[in-house]
């Protein structure tokens, strides 16, 4: 890391958490959010469906700019926002273990600046009347301390998959649940391949292309992986169709992870992982 960008962060460090702790933790910590295990339990034993939001999501409602895979647009801040406070019973919402409680994550320093940061915008998003599931449901090894919530979850989605046609939306250089077993218990697997950057400018044709394969494939289970996308997409498809819809952001790259026994992000042979050099 360059003296640089170690010094700008000890700084922000020094400035925003103590912002978080004085000023926005209560209000983080007042908004309903279940666990982890919670939202898996949710997910299998009443087939919701779920849309996600983490960090990136809020910075994308705010036009903050990441250099990211998705370019920032009026047009992506407004459809975030309205999925994050829909009030349609057909699909449930997920929020930061951040939000809930910091102090279970190894990045702990890092979600305490980033919420005192944008305080301000980040805690007023959220419908303080509405309860919100989990979006580390995705992320249940790398984040935590506790490794042992990762086999809780990976054992009950893959159990859950059993017998299911499933019809996995993905970017071009995801490849979600190939080189492991993450998906082997479906009884088939149909992929829509999506644009892997910038994915939103072609969502009038993957929402389309996402209704045909439903209908042609007799599809059980709609997975999506596709950034910010992925949390709209799931949203719309869950009102237009009768199909549980997950988002299902990172959980492959995870699960690549657990299954390796990696301590930090590393790359994945095959796999698009944008957060790991």
């Amino acid at each position: 890391m360059k003296v640089s960008v170690f010094f700008d962060k000890a700084i922000n460090d020094l400035i925003y958490i103590p912002i978080y702790q004085v000023k926005y933790k209560k209000k983080y910590r007042s908004f309903s959010i279940a666990s982890i295990e919670q939202t898996i339990d949710a997910i299998v034993d009443d087939h919701i469906s779920l849309s996600r939001f983490g960090d990136g999501e809020f910075k994308w409602i705010h036009m903050t700019e990441q250099h990211s895979y998705e370019k920032e647009s009026p047009e992506l801040s407004n459809r975030l926002l309205e999925v994050m406070n829909s009030t349609d019973s057909r699909i449930q919402v997920a929020l930061p273990q951040a939000f809930r409680d910091p102090t279970i994550l190894t990045a702990t320093k890092y979600w305490e600046r980033e919420m005192g940061k944008y305080g301000k915008q980040w805690s007023n998003d959220p419908d303080p009347a509405k309860h919100y599931f989990n979006s580390s449901v995705t992320r249940p090894y790398m984040d935590l301390i506790d490794k042992s919530v990762a086999k809780y979850v990976f054992d009950k989605f893959k159990c859950y998959l059993r017998g299911k046609n499933v019809l996995m939306i993905e970017g071009d250089q995801t490849n979600f649940g190939k080189g492991n077993d993450l998906l082997d218990q479906a009884q088939n697997v149909t992929r829509l391949i999506c644009p892997d950057r910038n994915a939103f400018e072609s969502y009038q044709s993957i929402f389309s292309q996402a209704i045909s394969q439903i209908k042609e494939k007799q599809i059980d289970l709609v997975l999506v992986a596709l950034g910010p996308t992925a949390t709209i997409l799931a949203y719309d498809l869950a009102k237009e169709t009768d199909k549980q819809i997950i988002d299902v952001g990172h959980m492959d790259i995870e699960y690549s992870w657990y299954l390796n026994g990696d301590t930090k992000r590393v790359p994945i042979t095959g796999k698009a992982v944008n957060e790991a050099d």
